[in-house]
């Protein structure tokens, strides 16, 4: 998965080409699958394959949802093409490697868009796969106040989120070991950094000509 930052300004990027109005509960949206972590909801509840077909988003909220599982997809397909080596780990330290580069990449797309005009327009969603509505908005919650309290974010606020969803504090170290290997590599920090107008590229050519087929205009 993408980290907030990052679905927070692709979101914001190709909201534009889906003639987007109602932006609070289209970035509601775009939070929202990985509120699993709060919520306990399987994966497969939040990120099926069927999300990411076009017609799964009848109005923002849907639409965001659906983006944030492109944004996914697209993020997986680019990191499996820079990181060298991740063929090679088992499923665990491939998530710690991928979870370590998504840091780097975060870390530079917050400061990259104005994210915390786009956190206050957050609201409290109908809770779409039955999940407890109170643990959803603790989760959006708990990404607003982690984002707006800091003027760039650090470590800590990653390491904090993490907490806060019960991931183990053995993993979380992982990570962090991970994230030193990866900034001792300026040409592979650099790299990262420069991942999301790539993305944006693999939207417009694979993506976004069916959006933008469909007519679609979601306030």
């Amino acid at each position: 998965m993408a980290l907030p930052a990052t679905h927070i300004r692709f979101a914001e990027m190709v909201a534009a080409d889906l003639g987007v109005t109602d932006r609070g509960a289209y970035f509601t949206g775009t939070l929202y699958p990985d509120s699993r972590w709060l919520t306990g909801l399987d994966r497969e509840r939040t990120h099926a394959d069927q999300i990411l077909d076009p017609v799964f988003a009848s109005d923002a909220f849907s639409l965001g949802w659906h983006i944030h599982c492109v944004c996914d997809r697209i993020q997986a397909t680019l990191f499996d093409q820079l990181l060298d080596g991740l063929e090679a780990l088992d499923g665990h330290a491939r998530w710690v490697r991928l979870a370590a580069a998504k840091v780097v990449q975060d870390r530079h797309d917050a400061g990259c868009i104005d994210l915390k005009s786009r956190l206050r327009l957050l609201t409290p969603p109908q809770a779409p796969n039955g999940e407890s509505a109170d643990r959803l908005w603790a989760y959006l919650q708990l990404v607003r106040r982690a984002y707006c309290a800091a003027t760039a974010p650090d470590w800590q606020l990653y390491a904090s989120l993490w907490e806060a969803v019960k991931l183990d504090r053995q993993v979380i170290g992982a990570i962090k070991r991970q994230l030193a290997d990866i900034q001792a590599d300026g040409r592979l920090v650099q790299r990262i950094r420069d991942l999301f107008d790539r993305m944006v590229d693999l939207w417009h050519t694979d993506w976004a000509r069916p959006q933008l087929a469909s007519g679609r205009n979601d306030g």
